[in-house]
């Protein structure tokens, strides 16, 4: 067996002296709440550290604008926790979904963020159709 560890050692020349535990952290990434699929033009997201709001804000403006997104909206909380932006759909969600989500994912100043548009009613459940309502029979007593 030592050999065999002799041989390996000349081979790629490694010495166990020389090899050291990595020190690299792992880096959290923002994380996206809600799925990929529920992306209708707004991101909703939270800052870690509020005092780079305004930064952070113009960075994603100057991304977005680079990659030929349109924002009709973009919005900071008075407190700078939280950031909104609105964008232009395009002609492929889908695709645009995953190149905002790449891109706020991998933004260290964000915790989470989601897919969301504000204002926008949540879909109610519909009724049926009075026609196919059942009644409910009526007890006399």
């Amino acid at each position: 067996m030592n050999t065999f560890k002799k041989l390996y050692r000349d081979f790629f020349g490694l010495n166990e002296s020389k090899m050291e535990k990595s020190t690299e952290k792992l880096v959290d990434e923002a994380k996206l709440v809600n799925g990929i699929d529920e992306y209708q033009g707004g991101v909703v997201y939270a800052i870690k550290d509020p005092a780079q709001a305004q930064a952070l804000s113009d960075d994603i403006k100057a991304w977005v604008e680079k990659k030929g997104f349109t924002i009709i909206k973009r919005t900071i909380s008075k407190s700078g926790k939280n950031g909104y932006f609105y964008f232009r759909l395009g002609e492929d969600p889908a695709k645009d979904a995953q190149r905002i989500q790449g891109y706020f994912a991998q933004r260290l100043e964000l915790a989470a963020f989601k897919f969301k548009v504000r204002g926008a009613q949540n879909p109610v459940s519909k009724s049926p159709a009075p026609e196919m309502q059942t009644k409910q029979p009526i007890r006399k007593i």
